[in-house]
């Protein structure tokens, strides 16, 4: 064991007891890590295909397995399956035949897109008729479908219970098939249903060419049927068409004859309304009046606009003051006056400064002005009475002209009324001729092209002997149970993660705790490295060149930037469930401030299962528990350990009530006291689920470390202590993600570390949730 320096005097300073203060100046030196920052929020936002990719590996087992679960039972059925072969024959149905005749179909010939769509779509399912297959079936002598289809084979079961859970499913059975109870017509039915579940129609993409394919264990069978198919669908398809004809014509005729009875009662009727009323022509007399009613209209509306000026005019004048109108401006009588006027004022204003109003000149002067004033005067009237008669004579004339517009409207109108029947008698008379033309123009073109047999459809290639199987195909077969099977596996590896409710990345854990996650402890056994179980948290001191011992000192450093001033004086650890590792995380980072020179003392503050004697192999016969229980100076309960500048103070007897004892005055002044005579004092603290021992703990530290173990640790737990710590007033800086990497849990890290002047930290950005980042520094002490 190394020597160490003799234990610091932990006399306490303050006997009396009391709470002291617990965060000093270092509470307003909180680093805020604050959760869902804009930063966060944008990189949800962003696909991580890094991250998807780790998924996938971690549920690698489940997707090889589902991968081989669907090789296997294809390749039972590939090998279970009666060898199928088939033969196509290439039809090409065209829109219209070939015109022998220029009359039109009776048939519908849409020519729009959507037309041609629901043509070619008919054709199809004309193709796959129970008619055209009771047709192939009589003709060629099918052999017994039940023998076809070969259902003793496992592929041929299952297909056929495929087919009716989904036809049940969805209703689809034809209803014909329901309530039969005659053998003879359900056998016919039976053979029609196999006849066309054997039948593939596949259109050729933009042409007009289909291929029609016919299944079946007899190669030479497929052949005979595919062409007996093409054959009866060409037959068919004439049949129909003269048919249709034939019921055209007929149906034309009835119709003309109906027609022409209803043409002669409609001309009687009109030739006796015009007889009766003494009409010979009203189109002409009405044309005249509407024709005069327009060009009254014109005119009334010209006078208006006459009459709206000349209104405006008279208004302007009337308005107008001092002669200031539009008239009386553009007078060049009265402006020569006004002109006149105002020499003899400017004059009589002059020779006033001379001469008094009452001498001679100046009383000539005064009557001349008022001479001209008066004529003014004159003249404004004159063109006054000028502007209203004005406007009265256009408003005589637009009444005038309002008064002839209604008596060409009553005209009109009474036109109309007169000849509204005669109209309706006549429009009668031509829509019924104009029907009876068209129908027997129809009629002529149907019986022409009835006689005509126009074909649309053509055989372009006849259907040969197969002469390989075409099915089961291995290799499709094969391909398809893989992509199912990938599918399948990744769908459900997806949904177990979806399932997982664990913590699984720095995000995870950092949007919890509200701070970011301060190193990334990688999973180490006791037997990897020659330790007892006990004795796994001293791996960091045993093997200092391992991966646990460079990521403690990657705590350390995380630590010492933690604050302004450096690592806080009194680290609390603490989880949110037993077996998480935060005894060895909290042993380990003592051990890395031991390391590196500090004093530090480790409390074991698990009163209920205390693990720190066993791991340094230390007595525990007294410890922290006499200590707050009894008169126990703090001296006597600090052990050196094998670990230079490192005391423990392990808890010592279990006590019956740990937070009683936790909450006493003498744990604070215990941990004030520490914090004086140690440069570091850390707890390790109970998990907070259930217990209220790590509450107490953490309100009496300066920081919060939450360890938490990725896999196990699940989110709600680790919501709820967060909870609960931030309700006893705790200060979490930050988390440790611990066993990253460990072996059956799927979490896979990569851990790189090169010693040559430094460490590499390889791991520490391998594991970086979405977004790949680390809030760790990128260096460490070496």
């Amino acid at each position: 064991m190394n020597d160490h320096p003799p234990v610091p005097a932990l006399t306490p300073a303050n006997p009396s007891g009391g709470a002291v203060a617990q965060w000093g100046d270092a509470r307003a030196l909180d680093r805020s890590y604050p959760a869902g920052s804009a930063t966060d929020q944008a990189d949800e936002d962003i696909i991580d295909l890094r991250e998807y990719w780790r998924l996938l590996m971690r549920r690698r087992a489940t997707i090889l397995l589902v991968v081989t679960l669907a090789v296997v039972l294809a390749l039972v059925a590939t090998f279970n399956a009666t060898p199928i072969y088939r033969s196509t024959v290439l039809l090409q149905i065209d829109r219209t035949a070939n015109k022998v005749v220029e009359y039109g179909n009776v048939t519908p010939e849409e020519r729009s897109w959507f037309g041609d769509q629901e043509f070619y779509s008919t054709q199809y399912e004309l193709l796959q008729s129970r008619t055209l297959a009771r047709r192939v079936i009589d003709q060629v002598g099918l052999s017994t479908m039940e023998e076809e289809s070969d259902e003793d084979s496992f592929a041929s079961q299952a297909k056929n219970a495929g087919k009716g859970l989904i036809a049940t499913l969805t209703g689809s059975a034809e209803e014909d098939d329901a309530g039969l109870v005659d053998p003879e017509l359900a056998g016919r039915m039976e053979e029609e249903r196999a006849f066309r579940n054997n039948l593939t129609v596949d259109p050729v993409p933009d042409s007009r060419l289909v291929r029609v394919s016919f299944e079946s264990p007899s190669p030479e069978e497929a052949a005979a049927v595919a062409n007996a198919i093409a054959a009866n669908f060409i037959s068919m398809n004439l049949e129909r068409r003269y048919d249709a004809s034939s019921y055209a014509k007929e149906f034309l005729q009835e119709q003309l004859d109906q027609m022409r009875v209803t043409l002669e009662e409609s001309e009687r009727r009109f030739v006796a309304y015009a007889r009766e009323r003494e009409i010979v022509n009203l189109d002409d007399r009405l044309e005249i009046v509407l024709n005069k009613l327009r060009t009254m209209n014109e005119t009334l509306v010209k006078a208006e606009a006459e009459r709206f000026a000349a209104e405006a005019t008279w208004q302007e004048f009337q308005e107008a003051s001092d002669g200031g109108s539009t008239g009386v401006l553009n007078s060049e009588v009265i402006q020569s006056l006004k002109t006149r006027l105002s020499n003899l004022q400017a004059e009589y204003e002059q020779n006033l400064q001379v001469y008094k109003p009452g001498y001679p000149k100046m009383q000539r002067l005064q009557s001349q002005i008022d001479e001209l004033r008066e004529e003014v005067g004159r003249e404004t009237s004159a063109i006054a009475s000028s502007v209203k008669g004005e406007y009265e004579a256009k408003l005589r004339k637009e009444q005038s002209v309002r008064e002839r517009l209604r008596e060409l409207k009553s005209e009109a109108l009474a036109l109309q009324d007169r000849s509204t029947d005669y109209e309706t008698l006549r429009r009668e008379v031509e829509t019924n001729r104009e029907l009876y033309d068209g129908l027997l123009q129809r009629m002529k073109e149907v019986g022409v092209a009835a006689g005509v047999g126009e074909n649309n459809i053509s055989v372009v290639d006849a259907a040969q002997v197969a002469l390989a199987p075409y099915k089961p195909s291995l290799p499709k077969n094969l391909a398809i149970a893989i992509a199912l099977g990938l599918f399948c596996g990744v769908g459900l590896a997806f949904l177990l993660e979806m399932l997982d409710d664990s913590i699984k990345a720095n995000d995870d854990i950092e949007r919890r705790v509200g701070g970011p996650v301060l190193s990334l402890v990688p999973f180490a056994s006791a037997r990897q490295h020659g330790l007892g179980d006990a004795e796994v948290p001293l791996i960091a001191f045993r093997d200092p060149k391992s991966a646990v011992a460079e990521a403690v000192r990657s705590l350390r450093t995380s630590l010492m930037f933690a604050t302004s001033e450096g690592a806080p004086k009194i680290l609390h650890f603490t989880s949110a469930s037993p077996t998480e590792g935060k005894t060895t995380t909290a042993v380990s980072t003592a051990i890395a401030f031991a390391q590196a020179g500090g004093k530090v003392l480790l409390i074991d503050g698990d009163l209920r299962n205390p693990s720190l004697h066993r791991a340094f192999s230390l007595p525990n016969a007294q410890g922290l528990t006499n200590h707050l229980a009894g008169d126990t100076d703090p001296a006597e309960i600090a052990q050196p350990s094998m670990v230079k500048n490192l005391f423990v103070i392990t808890s010592g007897p279990l006590p019956p009530n740990p937070v009683e004892l936790l909450s006493t005055p003498k744990m604070a002044d215990l941990l004030s006291l520490s914090a004086e005579r140690f440069d570091y004092v850390i707890v390790d603290g109970p998990p907070v689920i259930g217990l209220a021992d790590a509450l107490v703990l953490a309100n009496l530290s300066r920081a919060t470390i939450f360890v938490a173990e990725p896999g196990m640790t699940r989110k709600q737990d680790v919501d709820g202590a967060i909870r609960r710590l931030q309700q006893a007033n705790a200060r979490v800086i930050g988390a440790v993600l611990t066993k990253v990497g460990r072996s059956g849990k799927g979490y896979g890290y990569g851990y790189g570390y090169g010693y040559g002047y430094g460490y590499s930290y390889d791991y520490l950005y391998s594991y970086g949730g979405k977004g790949g980042k680390s809030q760790l520094p990128q260096q460490a002490d070496a």
